[in-house]
């Protein structure tokens, strides 16, 4: 997690991360996690427009969750590229506040103009990550990034899978 803890996360955000554990928790299945997980995401607040996660399998991020107005087109992203690539590389949260400003940026859909790749991590391995577009300039602040690095602690505890 970022310096911030979850108890410095904004009361809306807490109420949000209290429902995600619950859902985690009490999934049937992995796949049912990580499908309530996106959907729950999108729904929690207006400036995430699409919401996917990725898993990395065989060196590539590949697409096992989505949720959002359109599919994108990339399902596979080599590990390195663009800025879900980057974030899988360095273990780190990335957050581009304008995707147009950034060279590194994979153009998945034209409305959006920001974004925000959060890795899912556990014993200091990178398993996945949680992908949110925004078609608002600037909209993630640290509140956005604690509380989605909660999520990703969540995601990383109920992994089945080693």
């Amino acid at each position: 997690m970022s310096e911030a803890g979850p108890e410095t996360i904004p009361p809306e955000y807490r109420a949000r991360l209290a429902e995600l554990e619950g859902a985690i928790a009490g999934a049937r299945d992995w796949a049912t996690a990580l499908a309530e997980t996106v959907r729950r995401l999108r729904d929690a607040f207006g400036k995430y427009n699409w919401v996917g996660i990725y898993w990395v399998i065989r060196h590539q991020l590949v697409l096992v969750a989505w949720d959002g107005p359109e599919p994108t087109e990339h399902v596979r992203i080599p590990i390195g590229v663009g800025i879900c690539g980057l974030a899988a590389e360095t273990g780190d949260t990335v957050v581009v506040p304008d995707v147009s400003k950034d060279p590194r940026y994979l153009a998945c859909f034209p409305y959006t103009r920001s974004e925000i790749v959060v890795p899912i991590k556990r014993d200091g391995r990178v398993l996945g990550e949680i992908d949110i577009d925004s078609n608002l300039l600037d909209p993630f602040g640290p509140e956005d990034q604690t509380f989605l690095e909660a999520v990703a602690a969540l995601l990383a505890g109920k992994y089945p899978g080693d």
